[in-house]
């Protein structure tokens, strides 16, 4: 069977700052700094990404930030064409940090780029699900939600709003899921921002809550018994297997079902080449579930 892969979960440029334009850059040089992801990557994500010590917490959020720095429309293509298994990327834009006019943008310039689009929450609630109906009619073929970089809860009214558009259009809405820090003490953005919006119990009251609707939970395969104990009642949940082994993946498969896994690399903080060994260690002995957790399962989401 010929290999075929959509990552489902990837970005391009700052998710977290709006003032910096990284996307259609070019000659912009990677690495060159203290990068805790890579020994991550090379463990075939066994390592703990946990920091022990504020030092190293530092360290972490500062090379997530280098990586987006980095990671332009002309950095990714370069690797998308290093593997050519990978047809298709699922990019996640994060408002008020990218919109999705610029994802669409990049999209026309690669078209391996299959856009998602972002909620505008200073708009009135009206006119943003409005205007999420014109993404959708323009390419969208799904919303991103993330709760902490956003700051906005995952039962506040303008998100139910714009989740009940993507459920009516049968289109499936990701939500990052983690209580994670993304600034520094002395950022002002740490203070804009609440890692306790994304924390596991409020997505899961998020899922049960719309039962009606897709929902792809962000980098819970590595975490696949907790997920299955909330979800197994459901069946509208899916998870990708951003940041982790083949294990994992395997275990997220025996739990969850093989219909329910999506690969994702989540570049740039995960990296393809790493990731599509995981997958391929996991699967290689069992091509249709290969097939469906690297492609079909995601391309039935997307309606491709």
């Amino acid at each position: 069977m010929e290999r075929r892969i959509i990552d489902s979960h990837g970005h391009i440029g700052d998710i977290f700052h709006e003032s910096r334009n990284i996307t259609f850059k070019t000659n912009i040089a990677k690495g060159g700094y203290e990068d805790p992801f890579v020994d991550c990557e090379r463990s075939g994500y066994t390592a703990p990404l946990i920091p022990e010590t504020m030092d190293d917490l530092v360290k972490l959020i500062n090379a997530g930030q280098y990586r987006c720095w980095e990671w332009t429309l002309e950095n990714l293509a370069l690797e998308l064409d290093a593997h050519p298994d990978v047809k298709g990327i699922v990019m996640l834009p994060i408002w008020p940090n990218q919109t999705f006019e610029e994802y669409l943008a990049a999209s026309k310039l690669e078209p391996r780029i299959i856009p998602f689009t972002s909620c505008v929450f200073d708009m009135p609630t009206g006119e943003m699900a409005e205007k999420l109906r014109r993404d959708i009619d323009r390419g969208a073929r799904g919303l991103k939600l993330h709760p902490t970089i956003q700051n906005v809860p995952l039962d506040d009214p303008r998100t139910e709003a714009a989740v009940k558009v993507f459920q009516e259009a049968g289109l499936p809405v990701l939500t990052h899921c983690g209580a994670n820090p993304y600034y520094t003490e002395d950022s002002p953005f740490s203070k804009m921002t609440n890692p306790e919006f994304s924390d596991f119990p409020a997505v899961m009251d998020f899922c049960h809550k719309w039962k009606d609707a897709n929902i792809i939970v962000a980098h819970c395969c590595s975490e696949a018994a907790d997920l299955y104990e909330s979800v197994k009642d459901l069946d509208n949940v899916y998870t990708d297997t951003s940041m982790c082994s083949a294990e994992n993946m395997r275990l997220g498969v025996d739990l969850m079902g093989a219909d329910k896994i999506l690969f994702g690399a989540d570049v740039p903080f995960g990296s393809f080449h790493y990731s599509l060994m995981e997958l391929e260690k996991a699967f290689a002995d069992q091509p249709d579930i290969l097939d469906k957790v690297g492609y079909s399962n995601i391309a039935t989401l997307l309606k491709l």
